[in-house]
């Protein structure tokens, strides 16, 4: 489905999707129970993954860390920090 159908679906702009999409602005309830309604999902799913995930590792790494020096996490942070830059440039050639 491509943004503009599913702006036509929802009765919005397909800038207004976009923005959805890119977490620019959130959509409102009534928003939301059309999209559901549109993906034939209830509107608790809509709701439901993404967060828990994004969550779960903060929630995985922070636990890894709290056994650690301050010099020891000054260090990995800057490591992941460092890999994240490498990961990002590699995809971008």
């Amino acid at each position: 489905m491509t943004e503009e159908q599913l702006a036509l679906a929802l009765d919005v702009d397909p800038i207004t999707v976009s923005r959805f999409e890119r977490g620019v602005t959130l959509p409102s309830l009534p928003t939301l129970h059309k999209l559901a309604g549109v993906f034939g999902v209830p509107m608790a799913r809509l709701l439901d993954d993404a967060p828990r995930l994004e969550h779960a590792d903060a929630g995985a790494i922070s636990a890894l860390l709290a056994n650690l020096s301050q010099d020891e996490r000054d260090f990995l942070i800057d490591t992941v920090r460092r890999f994240c830059a490498l990961a990002s440039h590699r995809r971008t050639r």
